[in-house]
């Protein structure tokens, strides 16, 4: 399809915003998604790897700004605990806990606003916990109250923290599991001793393993989710194809054609020029008649790609019907016009079709061309000028061009 035919496909009533590019919409790119599908540990194939992060950042950015600010809440709301259960150390606790939660607000404030690499902006509330949690420990350290060794069970909230957030990579998630617990057990070491370090540890890595669980889970949903929509992609742009495409000689069809040609009509400006050319084989009945429908199928695949070559990128080239081709030259002069249907009508008979090795073939075609003037906007006029041009081809011997002109 043209530049001109793409442009309608999307501004159409059938719009849809692809996810990937529709050249990588290929049955090759289709089967590997649906192998990704099935596998039991979704992976994202690396084509796709960056679309995937940019559909992440598009749907994923404000939950993750939103659960770094649940975050953030959630430990300053534990001052309120620490001022029943450490009261020794109150005022150092809300000072740490206002210091470390304006500090990361102002953080986020510049990375949630300037940065657009998802897989940052889905570390941060990770590397905050880990802060937290080595903050909080401290504070544990050097208090002297009787609850500290109780209250040590809350630090499982920061391993929850630490993995619920994660929506892209699930490694990140064995890391930050990696970092807060190290953090976490370090404190533990040297608050209690190694019968409390064993009651903790019965505590805690059961909730480790449920929030990795968790996590596991959430990232392998949000690929397996973005890995449909991609076969949704593929769907849609095979059934756009399929109804847009002549499917003998893989060129716009009628439909497409006069689609793309009102809306390209209604959009060039007065001033400008346009153009129509119509197309026929010449003795394709014959063809049919002597070598059967099947060669003459091939003829007009054959003929589809010389048309193709030779037409130009911002030309509207379509399988009318039959042996029928049609044309539409935007910006282009009745001159320019004629020596491009000049020209392809010399491309085609100086070229010998060969057909299984075996059936060789000279053809012809005979051309009609209109002008839409600038009074005019009716495409059907148009092709009518063009075809009543073309069929004075046909009757002044066949294999020329022959112009409309209003005393015709």
């Amino acid at each position: 399809m043209n530049a001109i035919g793409e442009n309608a496909v999307k501004n159409s009533n059938h719009e849809t915003a692809y996810v990937i590019p529709e050249q990588l919409c290929t049955l090759k790119n289709r089967i590997v998604i649906e192998q990704a599908l099935k596998s039991p540990i979704t992976r994202i194939p690396a084509p796709f790897e960056q679309y995937y992060l940019d559909y992440q950042n598009k749907h994923q950015r404000q939950l993750l700004q939103r659960v770094n600010l649940i975050g953030q809440l959630t430990f300053l709301s534990y001052f309120f605990v620490d001022w029943f259960l450490l009261p020794d150390i109150a005022i150092l606790s809300a000072l740490l806990r206002l210091i470390l939660i304006i500090s990361s607000l102002f953080i986020n404030g510049l990375f949630f606003r300037y940065c657009n690499n998802i897989k940052i902006l889905d570390r941060l509330l990770p590397i905050y916990v880990a802060i937290a949690a080595a903050l909080w420990l401290k504070l544990l350290f050097i208090s002297d109250s009787p609850l500290v060794t109780t209250y040590l069970y809350a630090s499982v909230i920061f391993i929850l923290l630490g993995n619920l957030c994660i929506q892209i990579s699930f490694r990140y998630s064995i890391f930050t599991s990696l970092l807060i617990s190290a953090v976490i057990f370090h404190g533990v070491f040297q608050l209690v001793n190694f019968h409390g370090i064993v009651l903790f540890s019965l505590t805690y890595i059961p909730i480790l393993l449920l929030s990795m669980y968790i996590s596991w889970n959430n990232t392998s949903n949000s690929k397996r989710n973005f890995l449909r929509i991609l076969l949704n992609d593929w769907n849609y742009h095979a059934l756009c194809e399929l109804a847009h495409t002549d499917d003998l000689t893989q060129l716009n069809n009628r439909r497409q054609f006069m689609h793309i040609a009102e809306q390209a009509i209604q959009k060039w400006q007065k001033h400008n020029v346009v153009c129509l050319l119509i197309f026929d084989i010449d003795f394709f009945k014959r063809i049919n008649d002597t070598y059967g429908h099947d060669i003459g199928d091939e003829v007009l695949r054959i003929l589809a790609e010389i048309l193709r070559q030779e037409m130009r990128y911002n030309d509207v080239l379509a399988r009318f019907g039959g042996e029928e081709f049609i044309a539409l030259l935007p910006n282009t002069t009745l001159e320019d016009a004629t020596l491009i249907a000049q020209r392809l009508c010399k491309k085609i008979e100086s070229n010998q079709i060969c057909i299984q090795n075996k059936i060789f073939l000279n053809l012809s075609i005979s051309i009609g061309l209109s002008q839409l003037h600038s009074y005019e906007d009716d495409l059907n006029v148009l092709i009518k000028h063009a075809d009543i041009a073309l069929y004075q081809a046909k009757n002044n011997g066949r294999n020329q061009v022959a112009i409309y002109t209003y005393n015709t």
